[in-house]
């Protein structure tokens, strides 16, 4: 089903149970004088009928991001249950004379504020949940991004000369670390993974790997040190975890 379908379908849905509900209103209370209990009751009931909607109406829930709404979901749906057991118990109290109106339109006012606050707490839930999941995505992003990086630079070292044999076997060593590297929070964890992407990006400088140069002689010693550099970086990195 599209989304142009999903919202036609809801749009049918609501209309339908709007009008069941005024299909309702118009058999009890044909040829009838409303009382104010009877108004309120009513108005209760359509307040009722749009919280337990609402939510439906609103809801752009797919398989990609189902998990991250579930706590939202679920503090929503309690509230409005909760809101309609404790609504439909002040109605029968008020038809059964054992509350005035007043004292039913104040009870009334106090379950909206209640709700209201319920309403706020899954918003608040929704938001935190795709706020972490944003930055999960951006972690795993980053993450992959290194290891894809550590594997272009592992399939051109090879290719050094070898004289270079010791930076080489640094730098190979390095590599095969990052590959089981796991995501971390923390701000070190992203500092460090940051110095090591510098540090690839150092190393595939000095040997003109990216364009296919041949290694300038004398830079033996600068590899050899970024290559320890990179082997540090690494090591700290694995020391970390969540």
């Amino acid at each position: 089903m599209t989304r142009k379908q999903s919202l036609t379908f809801r749009i049918i849905l609501f209309l339908f149970g709007a009008g069941v509900v005024a299909l309702a209103f118009v058999l009890n209370t044909s040829g009838k004088v409303l009382t104010n209990a009877a108004i309120f009751t009513w108005i209760s009931i359509g307040i009722m009928y749009l919280m337990f909607f609402i939510p439906i109406f609103f809801s752009t829930i797919n398989i990609a991001n189902f998990s991250g709404k579930i706590p939202s979901l679920s503090v929503m749906w309690t509230g409005i249950a909760s809101y309609i057991i404790a609504s439909s118990i002040v109605i029968i109290l008020l038809s059964n004379a054992v509350i005035s109106l007043n004292k039913a339109v104040t009870g009334q006012a106090a379950l909206l504020f209640l709700f209201a606050i319920c309403a706020f707490l899954a918003f608040f839930a929704s938001s935190h949940a795709r706020d972490v999941g944003e930055e999960e995505k951006k972690k795993t992003q980053f993450s992959t991004g290194l290891k894809a990086r550590a594997q272009i630079l592992s399939l051109s070292v090879n290719s050094l000369p070898a004289e270079y044999e010791a930076a080489k076997t640094i730098i190979a060593r390095a590599l095969e670390e990052i590959k089981y590297l796991s995501p971390v929070d923390g701000f070190e964890g992203f500092d460090l993974e940051y110095k090591i992407m510098d540090s690839l990006n150092s190393i595939s400088d000095i040997c003109d790997i990216t364009v296919g140069i041949a290694v300038p002689m004398g830079t033996t010693g600068s590899l050899e040190t970024e290559a320890r550099m990179l082997q540090m970086l690494v090591k700290e990195r694995k020391l970390l975890r969540n």
